[in-house]
């Protein structure tokens, strides 16, 4: 992460040499647009990556939470489901027997 910003500093930093036009004005140096480069990513990462870690934690909790919730939740949704299979049979049993009678 840290090389790749560099070598984006780096490109940036030619690029802008190559393309500032002189003129008679007083330009700013090379360390000062250092500066200013790494106070704005510096700036841009302090807010931005807090946010993305807390965004990366919701997520896990709330994998976590369902997979925990699945676990729970299975064996008796499959008991539900076995006893309301019988239940119907039952019924459909008594039914048959009360049409046959």
């Amino acid at each position: 992460m840290k090389v790749l910003v560099l070598a984006v500093v780096l490109l940036c930093v030619c690029s802008l040499e190559g393309a500032v036009v002189k003129r008679n004005a007083e330009t700013p140096s090379l360390s000062d647009v250092f500066t200013q480069y790494f106070q704005t990513v510096s700036e841009y990462l302090s807010k931005h990556l807090p946010e993305k870690a807390k965004t990366e934690e919701l997520k896990t909790q709330a994998r976590a939470y369902l997979e925990q919730a699945n676990e729970q939740l299975s064996p008796i949704a499959k008991r539900l489901h076995t006893e309301l299979v019988e239940l119907i049979t039952q019924l459909v049993e008594t039914g048959k027997k009360a049409v046959q009678k």
